[in-house]
Parts: C-alpha cells; structure tokens; sequence
C-alpha cells in the first residue's frame, strides 16, 4: 500500500491561492506532495482590508490579493490571522506548515513542523562568506529605512534596494534595480519578499554577475529535505 502523500499547508499574508509564486516551489516539491493553500485575508472584501492598511510606527507588509492587486498592511493587524490559519491547516491535516512571507514575526504557535522563511534565510547567510557587500531587494521605497534597519540589526551592511515583486515585468525597473546593487559592490543578493520570481532572480544575476536567493524557492527546498524529498 503507497503512504499517503504529505500534506503542506502554505501560509500568505494575503489572499490564496498564490498563482505568482506557488507554481515554482511545485516544480522542487513535485507531485509527491499535497499543497494547501489559505490566506491571513482571504474572505475580506478590499474595505476590510484598507482598515488593516500600516499607520504611524507599524511595520509594514506588502502582500498579494486574489483579484491580482496589491495591499500594504500592518504586521500587527495580520499576525494573528496567520496564526489562525496555521491552526485551521493543522486541524485539516497539514503535515507541516510554511509562512509565505519573509517578514521578521516572532515564533508563531504551532502543533507541527513550521517553516518561517526569515529565519531561514538569516541562517543560510550567517553560513555563507562572498565579496563585496550584500545586496537586500525590498518591495517598495516603504520598505527601505525598516528593511536596511532589520538587517544590520541582525548583524550585516546591506545595501537595500527597493523593486516591487509585482512590476517585475518591467524590465527598466529590473535594470534600475540591478544598475544599484552592482554599483554599491554587492557580491550576494537576497530578494527579501515571498512574491520574487525566479525568473527576476536569473534576471538580476545576468545584470550583475551576483548570486541572488529567491526565498520562496528556499523554502520549497526546504520543505523538500523536511519530506524527506
């Protein structure tokens, strides 16, 4: 008799499904793997979730909505909707879960193996040497005093770089992007947002003969060797 195929449960700050960035991770978990997706919005109408929208202090998220859109929300306001969901996946039957966000949140409660992917990519860079500085792509110019604080509070010298997930299709602003980190020296790149594409990845290394980690594909990766895949 076959074992049944382990069940993993994908975790987005926004709405599910995750048609931009889900698909390539399926590529490294194959189809030995049965994913389930859910979303800290999903049900909300685009009102409800203006109201979660970042104010004065918060920190800020920028996710992906069903209809294709985009929202910035507050990190505070969707911590514990993540965590409802990671508890509905669970109770569905969820082997093990997976945050599709690369936001720094404190350790989320959960019964099964769960994987945060900032974490996992502070670990991988603290294992890692490379010339130059490291080069970190955030979503929006929001994002760049918070992002740049994060990291050299974790202990590196970024350059921080903003390029939306969501206009990776402008390659103008892939250029502009690539044009700054090869001029700040980078050596190692991170693309510290959930919705970067692998395809923007072999984009930037082309432009700046720099390594560059799509953390999404981390994570699938390491749900792999978690499945023993």
């Amino acid at each position: 008799m076959r074992e049944p195929r382990p069940i993993i449960g994908l975790i987005t700050i926004g709405q599910a499904p995750r048609v931009d960035v889900v698909p390539d991770m399926l590529e490294i978990l194959g189809p030995a793997v049965e994913v389930r997706e859910a979303g800290a919005l999903d049900g909300l109408a685009r009102a409800e979730i203006d109201r979660l929208a970042p104010g004065p202090g918060d920190e800020i998220l920028v996710t992906r909505l069903a209809d294709g859109g985009s929202a910035f929300v507050a990190k505070r306001h969707v911590t514990p909707r993540i965590q409802a969901r990671i508890a509905e996946l669970e109770r569905g039957g969820a082997t093990l879960t997976a945050l599709l966000c690369t936001g720094a949140f404190p350790r989320l409660a959960a019964a099964r193996p769960l994987v945060q992917p900032q974490p996992v990519l502070l670990g991988l860079l603290r294992g890692l040497t490379w010339p130059g500085r490291l080069g970190v792509l955030t979503p929006s110019v929001r994002h760049v005093p918070q992002t740049e604080a994060r990291w050299r509070a974790d202990g590196f010298d970024p350059l921080v770089v903003p390029l939306s997930p969501y206009e990776e299709h402008d390659p103008a602003a892939v250029r502009r992007a690539a044009d700054a980190l090869r001029a700040g020296g980078v050596g190692l790149a991170v693309m510290d947002c959930i919705g970067f594409r692998r395809t923007t990845r072999d984009e930037l290394q082309a432009l700046t003969g720099a390594p560059t980690l799509v953390a999404n594909l981390l994570v699938a990766r390491v749900i792999a060797e978690l499945c023993g895949k």
